[in-house]
């Protein structure tokens, strides 16, 4: 069965990638923090989530990685609670488990500052991932992470609220869904 971007919505950990080759990968540490339609992935790249149909592409707004030849696209559906991944361009498999924290709030903010930089956050529950120019990370709501970014996740609410975070000001362009606590 073919999930909706509108199921999407949460923290989800790898729990395995097989390769090409066969090789198989067990190893946990792979996140996905996906919200409405942004998103933020620990391997080092944010961006908008779209979908066609059963594929489900990634469309990558930063990057702190050297991206591949092809479109980031694989064809998703369910099989029980594991949401299955297959390589459209590429091939491989990825399983993914959502996490069973809570799923709001849920939303993200994408920002730009004054010398044209853009940025994108994104929070679901009580996890929230950042990106910009200098790397993308995500992190736990009042965490150490959050701390050191100087965000405050009370009054973000809309198009042209401006706060501080990474030592830069920022004005909200578009938001969608809810960020604040």
């Amino acid at each position: 069965m073919t999930p909706l971007l509108t199921e999407c919505a949460g923290l989800w950990r790898r729990t395995l990638l097989i390769e090409v080759d066969g090789t198989r990968d067990t190893e946990p540490g792979v996140l996905w923090l996906q919200g409405p339609t942004a998103y933020v992935d620990s391997r080092g790249f944010a961006g908008t989530l779209h979908q066609d149909a059963d594929v489900f592409e990634w469309h990558r707004e930063f990057d702190a990685t050297t991206p591949g030849p092809h479109p980031d696209a694989g064809v998703m559906h369910w099989e029980g609670e594991i949401l299955v991944e297959t390589g459209v361009h590429e091939h491989y498999v990825e399983h993914w488990v959502r996490d069973s924290g809570e799923a709001g709030p849920t939303g993200a903010l994408r920002l730009s500052a004054a010398d044209g930089a853009s940025a994108l956050l994104v929070r679901v529950g009580a996890r929230f991932g950042w990106a910009d120019s200098t790397g993308v990370m995500l992190g736990t709501v009042g965490g150490a992470e959050q701390r050191a970014l100087g965000i405050d996740f009370a009054g973000l609410v809309c198009a042209g609220d401006e706060f501080q975070a990474n030592g830069v000001r920022w004005t909200v362009d578009n938001s969608e869904g809810n960020v604040n606590s």
